[in-house]
């Protein structure tokens, strides 16, 4: 029973699924049917017709015929075949061929694509054409004024154009060989062709109009003012050399005289009607004429320069040898007091040499001058070079006086800090004494006795001759931390043993409580006597906190109370 329910089941989903396939298939159908009517409906024939008005000669007539046998060849051949295989799909779908039904539909629709393609550009070329020729019959006018207007305006401008007015002339008159090639091509039928030999003449009369406008700009140029330029650059370049310029190392003759030659060579290109070939050597022929005058400009602008500062200069320079003998001569006399590193030394030997370099330089530069040997650009160069090696050598001079100045000063220095020292020590001594302490233990006798002999260290070495200023610096450094150290230790050694006492007398109060806290009380009273002090502090409080646990807070707030009384 559920077999046959089953078979029942799947023939009826059979049958639905053939009845829906049919009815898609039966749809795509209708779609490319209505496809196939609208390219019928296309009007090619009237599109067609247009070009009866045209001369059906030459290319008119030629693209005529293919466009004609084209559209015969679609509605005579390609059209019923597509009915026949719009056939073939429905009787496929009726035998359940969906597969082969689906594959010729897809078929159907590109062949239908590719004609509708080839409708659409064969329609675009028969309105091209068409417009073609009406653009002609509009345009053909428009040009032929344009052509009498350029004529007219080479006649009124042809003094101003030279030789290249004749160039169009000629010019001229080879367009009449375009417009006879426009007629003869109209008359054959040759629209497409005529329609470019126009915008070919229209092309040609506006680059001659301009020609026409720029040539006379590039003539002057060319043959008038870069030549007067060249001219006047050549006879101030003269003028200059006449008055004690030497420019021969600038090669500016050579340069000009290439200038003129690239300038002559520009004139067959604007004759040749080549204005695009002859702006840019235009412009570097300006440009080098103005880096010419920059220079020259520059020139005497070094020789002004040169004649104001070379007296200055010669004159720092015979001041130099005075300001190093009085450098070497205060160098001897520091040494007799100090003892100078080798640096030092090394430094007065570089000064002297420097010295003579310097001496030696100004002689070339001076000599130059005179024999006239150099450009003023370049004797100013050498100047700022010079100028610069002379302003650090004299920076280095004053620099080693200041070197030797600051030696005095380091070594009263050095006196102010160890006269400081002693009396930072001698006041940690009497604070010490005032203490009433009864006694001093041996780690701060010790930073005693090394505090003293540091600064007796220091105090020696300031009293050699030649002074080591850099040694007794040192020296000066070690003593101060050893000071230092000492009044750091003799200050906690007095806050210790007041700290002790007090706690000892704190703790009196509680000596009968038991025999205990009296024995480590007399601990650390002999603790005490024997400077113990931090030792006799913790003996002292470790006898009191049994019975008093706040006794250290008590009697650190106690020690600051006193303290600031």
């Amino acid at each position: 029973m559920y077999i046959v329910y089953g078979l029942v089941v799947l023939v009826l989903i059979i049958i639905g699924y053939g009845a829906w396939s049919r009815r898609r298939i039966y749809k795509e159908v209708d779609q490319l049917e209505n496809k196939k009517i609208q390219l019928m409906n296309e009007p090619v024939t009237e599109e067609l017709s247009k070009l009866k008005g045209l001369k059906m000669l030459g290319e008119t007539e030629e693209r005529f015929e293919q466009w004609r046998e084209g559209w015969d060849e679609i509605v005579t051949l390609q059209l019923p075949d597509i009915e026949e295989k719009l056939f073939d799909i429905e009787e496929s779908a009726n035998k359940y061929r969906f597969g082969k039904a689906r594959r010729i539909s897809k078929f159907v629709n590109k062949e239908l694509d590719k004609i509708k393609e080839h409708l659409s550009e064969m329609l675009d070329e028969v309105e091209h054409l068409v417009h073609s020729e009406e653009q002609n019959r509009q345009d053909i006018h428009e040009v032929k004024d344009y052509y009498q207007e350029t004529k007219k305006k080479l006649w009124s401008q042809k003094g101003t154009l030279g030789g290249t007015g004749l160039t169009l002339e000629r010019a001229m008159k080879e367009l009449q060989l375009l417009f006879q090639g426009f007629e003869e091509s109209t008359e054959q039928g040759n629209y497409l062709q005529a329609r470019d030999l126009l915008i070919e003449i229209r092309s040609e009369l506006d680059y001659f109009n301009d020609v026409m406008t720029k040539a006379p700009q590039y003539l002057v140029l060319i043959e008038k003012e870069l030549p007067r330029q060249l001219e006047e650059l050549e006879t101030g370049i003269e003028e200059m050399e006449e008055n004690g310029y030497n420019l021969e190392h600038f090669s500016f003759h050579l340069q000009i005289n290439d200038m003129k030659r690239r300038l002559v060579a520009l004139l067959p290109l604007l004759e040749g009607l080549k204005i695009g070939e002859i702006v840019e050597p235009l412009d570097e022929i300006q440009k080098e004429i103005d880096t010419i005058y920059d220079k020259l400009e520059y020139e005497a602008l070094s020789k002004q320069l040169v004649d104001k500062e070379l007296p200055f200069i010669e004159e720092r320079v015979m001041r130099l040898p005075n300001i190093v003998e009085q450098l070497l001569e205060e160098t001897e006399r520091v040494k007799l007091s100090y003892k100078l590193s080798e640096d030092e030394d090394r430094n007065r030997l570089k000064i002297e040499k420097e010295k003579k370099d310097i001496s030696h330089q100004l002689i070339v530069i001076v000599d130059s001058v005179k024999e006239n040997n150099q450009s003023f650009t370049a004797i100013r160069s050498m100047m700022k070079e010079f100028s610069e090696k002379l302003q650090q050598l004299e920076n280095e001079i004053e620099a080693a006086k200041e070197r030797l100045s600051v030696l005095r000063s380091e070594e009263r220095t050095a006196e102010n800090r160890i006269y400081q020292l002693k009396e930072k020590l001698l006041y940690g001594k009497k604070k010490l004494k005032k203490s009433n302490i009864p006694g001093v233990p041996d780690g701060l006798l010790y930073e005693l006795d090394e505090a003293e002999k540091a600064l007796f260290f220091a105090s020696d070495k300031l009293n050699e001759i030649p002074l080591a200023i850099e040694e007794v610096m040192m020296k000066v450094e070690d003593a101060e931390m050893h000071v230092d150290r000492c009044i750091d230790k003799l200050l906690l050694t007095i806050k210790e043993a007041s700290q002790a006492e007090s706690a000892i007398q704190y703790g009196n109060r509680y000596r009968r409580h038991s025999d205990e806290i009296n024995i480590k009380l007399l601990q650390a009273e002999d603790l005490f006597r024997h400077y113990q002090y931090n030792e006799a502090f913790e003996w002292a409080v470790s006898a009191i906190e049994p019975i008093d646990p706040d006794v250290k807070e008590k009697l650190s707030s106690h020690h600051m109370l006193e303290t600031s009384r």
